[in-house]
């Protein structure tokens, strides 16, 4: 019985970690309001396994658009604190190309916390062409996954 309840506790503190709110994640946003929502774990890069949308948002090339996203479960540790960043990825080369738009420390704020930042689509981006705006929680704890991810379709008008 005591070991249902070690592995029932662990399940529950090793389920969760990332949503991103704005642009709409891949999937659905089901119970990402309670720590350690399901279609806040993905740990598999880039996009946590999801496939693409069918419903891309619409941007221009260098237009400024706000990105906010939720840390579900908190990983800080105080001697190893760990980052969220925020990707453009261009689908058009292989091997994928991603550049970072924006970094942000993860000051070992609470479950549940929402960040918001504005960012400037690459003016570099062709008109007519599939991106991917990705975020990313890197742990840095030896006891959670390394980086977890969510991703969310653009396409550059």
């Amino acid at each position: 019985m005591n070991v249902l309840l070690v592995l029932a506790a662990c399940i529950s503190v090793c389920s969760a970690h990332l949503c991103m709110l704005s642009p709409p994640q891949r999937g659905s946003m089901n119970d990402i309001n309670k720590k350690g929502a399901n279609d806040c774990f993905l740990i598999n890069k880039p996009c946590g396994g999801r496939p693409g949308s069918t419903n891309p948002l619409i941007l221009k090339a260098g237009q400024n658009f706000t990105v906010t996203f939720q840390k579900n479960l908190d990983h800080w540790v105080k001697a190893t604190p760990g980052y969220f960043s925020i990707n453009w990825m261009d689908m058009t080369v292989s091997p994928m190309m991603t550049s970072q738009l924006y970094k942000i420390a993860d000051m070992g704020e609470p479950s549940l916390t929402l960040y918001s930042q504005n960012v400037t689509i690459p003016k570099t981006s062709k008109s007519g062409t599939s991106y991917i705006l990705q975020t990313q929680y890197v742990t840095n704890n030896a006891k959670a996954p390394p980086v977890f991810y969510q991703c969310s379709d653009i396409t550059v008008a």
